[in-house]
């Protein structure tokens, strides 16, 4: 770049008056080399900074999808099962605080390239009845205040014309959290909110679906009315309706940063503006390009997930492609256990419909995580003949030969489906050691990923039962980071 400063004084009439024909002709061959050398560079670190950008956003908005799925059913979620297999620490919570009871998980984990603690807070969305008299309390009750008190005085108010207000039902769900949860008597932030504002290589985000993302934009809001300085968190929101009126929305907006996930057919996000109003969305907007031939109403957050994880595995790929990152390698051996040739194939039923997301992909990624010694085999010849496959396994020096199929099974006059994994192991003499069969149903709403990562639970349990499996977790994926060393 200092090239392209240096020469930019220099036009072709300054260089050709410099000497002869040969000196002339070369010093402007020289100066355009360098001035495209120079474009090259800068257009080569603008690409860099896109892919990098592309890869946090990808990564952090798949890992809150897997949180919000996972908070629904936080005991037994195949989501936070597999958050746990790469070191994140997950404690659910329900809280009651003065009628109002609130559901949401609390996940922390460690990355150690940009020595950063990451703390992410997931609350659900509507399942009970109390939930959707939440979401029906559409009235509205004037917003501000920077202490417990002063917040609730605001809300016992009038809603005057052109003043910040917000939606009374998010509003008393909020309080009823920052009063168990995040807030002290004195006014101090607690938990996981007073760690993250004291500890300089802390960082937060707050997500939820629905209703859920409703409470973290407003909690986010309320934080950062209470001191939580705006660089110590983001908050992730999927399918969530606005919260806040025009004047809320204009004054409060900017003081978080907010990325709205959406998509083409989910009714909820313009839900309040069409059938209430007085009301208007905020923050950065990112919409999924769902078809509706998925379904007429696409607000499952499994669908969110699909799509979610989809745009990680591209993201990831380019980022690794740049040198960014470091993916787990297709081979890795661990010294004293048996290497396993996987070979994994998808069946035809997963190419019917284009928003299936990569199961396959998805698999062979669980199989890397799982298994301490693998060796991930050519996928293009699983159509091979079994003796064929046995003979380019031994030849890695496997001990064992793992053949997985994960399809798209359609049941015929119906709107359902199953997701079906099979998986046999054989030692490389051909001899079969187990064999299974797990399936999920899945509808058009329902997640792909989700019933896979379910069965293969099951799969990865048959399997421990003949082979070593890893029980600890892996390590993250490395974060890419600029040049003063930040990540976000």
């Amino acid at each position: 770049m200092c090239f392209m400063i240096k020469y930019h004084i220099m036009d072709e009439k300054d260089i050709l008056a410099l000497g002869g024909t040969v000196m002339k002709k070369i010093l402007l061959g020289i100066l355009l080399v360098l001035m495209y050398c120079s474009q090259s560079i800068l257009a080569y670190a603008d690409e860099s900074e896109n892919i990098r950008n592309d890869y946090i956003r990808a990564y952090f908005v798949s890992l809150s999808a897997a949180s919000c799925l996972g908070v629904y059913s936080p005991d037994n979620s195949s989501e936070f099962s597999y958050l746990r297999d790469y070191g994140w620490q997950i404690i659910p919570y329900k809280e009651v605080n003065e009628g109002v009871e609130s559901n949401f998980a609390v996940a922390h984990n460690y990355f150690k390239n940009v020595d950063k603690e990451i703390y992410l807070v997931t609350f659900r969305g509507s399942v009970t009845k109390k939930d959707w008299d939440i979401d029906l309390n559409t009235g509205q009750v004037p917003y501000g205040g920077d202490t417990l008190l002063s917040m609730r005085r605001y809300a016992e108010g009038n809603v005057e014309e052109n003043t910040p207000a917000v939606h009374k039902g998010f509003n008393l769900y909020v309080d009823s959290v920052l009063k168990a949860a995040a807030v002290d008597e004195n006014n101090n932030l607690k938990s996981v909110f007073k760690e993250v504002a004291e500890n300089k290589n802390a960082f937060l985000i707050i997500t939820g679906h629905s209703l859920g993302g409703a409470t973290a934009t407003l909690l986010g809001e309320r934080l950062a009315s209470l001191g939580m300085p705006k660089e110590k968190f983001a908050v992730i929101t999927f399918g969530a309706p606005a919260i806040g009126n025009k004047a809320f929305a204009e004054k409060y907006g900017d003081n978080i940063n907010l990325l709205r996930v959406t998509n083409e057919a989910d009714p909820i996000p313009g839900s309040m503006q069409t059938f209430f109003s007085g009301y208007k969305q905020f923050g950065e907007h990112y919409k999924y390009d769902l078809s509706t031939k998925v379904s007429n109403i696409q607000h499952a957050m499994a669908l969110y997930f699909d799509y979610s994880v989809n745009e990680y595995y591209n993201a990831a790929t380019a980022a690794a492609k740049a040198g960014l990152i470091k993916l787990r390698p297709d081979k890795n051996i661990e010294e004293g256990k048996p290497l396993v040739a996987v070979w994994v194939k998808g069946g035809k039923g997963l190419s019917e419909n284009q928003y299936i997301p990569d199961l396959k992909g998805f698999i062979t990624g669980c199989y890397k995580n799982s298994l301490p010694s693998y060796v991930i085999m050519d996928q293009s010849l699983t159509e091979l003949p079994q003796d064929e496959l046995l003979r380019l396994s031994r030849e890695t020096g496997a001990k064992y030969m793992l053949v997985c199929n994960i399809d798209k099974q359609k049941i015929p006059n119906e709107e359902y489906a199953y997701i079906v994994l099979g998986q046999g192991l054989f030692d490389t003499n051909g001899k079969m050691i187990t064999m299974g069969s797990f399936a999920k149903k899945v509808v058009p709403e329902s997640g792909y990923i989700q019933a896979t990562g379910e069965n293969f639970l099951q799969a990865r349990s048959a399997l421990g039962e003949q082979i070593p499996i890893i029980t600890e977790y892996r390590e993250l994926p490395l974060l890419p980071i600029d040049n003063e060393g930040e990540v976000f």
